[in-house]
């Protein structure tokens, strides 16, 4: 799936064959578990930052797919919620400081 996207930094194209999955859902059939999940991606361009993305996804044909932009907090809180850590950037891992003090999970705020 393809998705162009313009800002005042340039054009930037989502394209999740070519651009790398860093979570990946389980899938299954379109009657039965895991029909639908979403997928997190990333779109590296030199010179532009890179672009955190979701692919939410249904194994029904009838079902619209969609490619959402996400924060690079948002992305890492998606990846905390399946218990996986994004190390792109360590300086801003402010739930394992949470973490540290008792929390569990940023939403409990």
């Amino acid at each position: 799936m393809k998705k162009r996207l313009s800002s005042e930094e340039g054009e930037v194209v989502l394209d999740t064959e070519r651009d790398v999955c860093i979570y990946s859902a389980p899938r299954g059939r379109p009657d039965g578990a895991y029909a639908r999940g979403k997928d997190l991606y990333v779109h590296e361009q030199e010179g532009l930052p890179d672009t955190y993305y979701i692919h939410s996804w249904s194994a029904d044909p009838d079902e619209d797919e969609l490619l959402q932009t996400v924060s690079l907090v948002s992305a890492e809180e998606f990846l905390e919620l399946r218990g996986l850590m994004l190390n792109a950037y360590p300086e801003q891992r402010g739930s394992l400081a949470l973490r540290s003090y008792g929390y569990g999970i940023a939403e409990e705020f």
